[in-house]
């Protein structure tokens, strides 16, 4: 018996770029958030290559009746995106045209669960004794810490606004781009053929676990609002577990609204979509 905790809501922008898995029957559940280029484009039907990346990937995966390789279902589902911006007049070879999705995804077997992973999607494992185990990394947190540096540096110098703080950032943001599925980058759904060499899997075993979460980046709990004795994930599993994802969802809201310039938790924009799922794995 599985139960399902499902929330995803639209940040700043006009269209939510986060979408949802929902696959009963192929016992595949996963999280997505879509990466819009960072050379501006909009669709004939007013959608973001982010917005256009992740609903292909969560039809793609529901749209199955089996699964059989994980890694395969990326690699067919990272080929259909190349397809849709070829045929979108994409220039493929230009990395900030391109547009992305970064996933989370498991598959929920009698026996085991296997998870597959590329950006900075995260899962969580939960044990019967409380012990929280990731299970994923995030891919690009190397590359956003200098930029996150930066922004405070210039919180301290005394800028105000969100606005000239994101002026100070926007190279390291673009240059960051081109380090998708490269060594010593990050990996990200994008059409690249590289793409399927960056992806993270494996799989668990189900015995004494009791939760499984699974959460976009817009469900970060603040760094700075982390007791300094706790594990970051251990304290971010144990509020989504104590509140339920939709509670922790708004309440995280609430730090955003209170620090709309985003100059006390630094962050590239006021609030991002936030998409997270628990699956309550009911093991006897």
């Amino acid at each position: 018996m599985l139960t399902i905790e499902q929330f995803t809501m639209k940040g700043i922008n006009f269209l939510n770029e986060d979408a949802l898995v929902i696959n009963e029957r192929a016992a595949l559940y996963g999280v997505l958030d879509g990466v819009s280029s960072i050379v501006p484009y909009l669709s004939d039907k007013k959608e973001t290559g982010g917005y256009i990346a992740a609903q292909a990937v969560k039809n793609f995966f529901e749209s199955l009746d089996r699964v059989e390789q994980l890694t395969e279902h990326v690699a067919a589902a990272n080929q259909e995106l190349r397809d849709l911006m070829l045929k979108a007049n994409i220039n493929m070879k230009k990395k900030d045209g391109l547009w992305g999705t970064a996933l989370a995804l498991v598959r929920i077997q009698e026996d085991r669960v296997e998870f597959i992973q590329t950006g900075d999607c995260m899962i969580l494992a939960v044990y019967q004794d409380g012990e929280v185990r990731p299970l994923t990394w995030r891919q690009v947190a190397h590359l956003e810490s200098p930029a996150i540096a930066k922004w405070e540096e210039g919180v301290n110098k005394g800028l105000s606004n969100q606005k000239d703080l994101h002026g100070t950032v926007i190279d390291i943001i673009r240059e960051n781009r081109f380090q998708s599925n490269t060594n010593g980058g990050y990996g990200v759904l994008n059409g690249e053929a590289h793409a399927v060499d960056f992806l993270e899997y494996g799989k668990i075993n189900r015995s004494r676990l009791k939760d499984v979460i699974l959460l976009s980046d817009g469900l970060f709990w603040p760094s700075k609002d982390v007791p300094i004795d706790r594990s970051y994930w251990d304290y971010t599993a144990q509020r989504i577990l104590e509140k339920g994802v939709e509670q922790y969802a708004h309440e995280l809201l609430e730090i955003e609204e209170a620090d709309p310039e985003c100059l006390k938790h630094a962050r590239f924009k006021k609030s991002d979509d936030k998409t997270g799922m628990v699956l309550h794995l009911n093991n006897s």
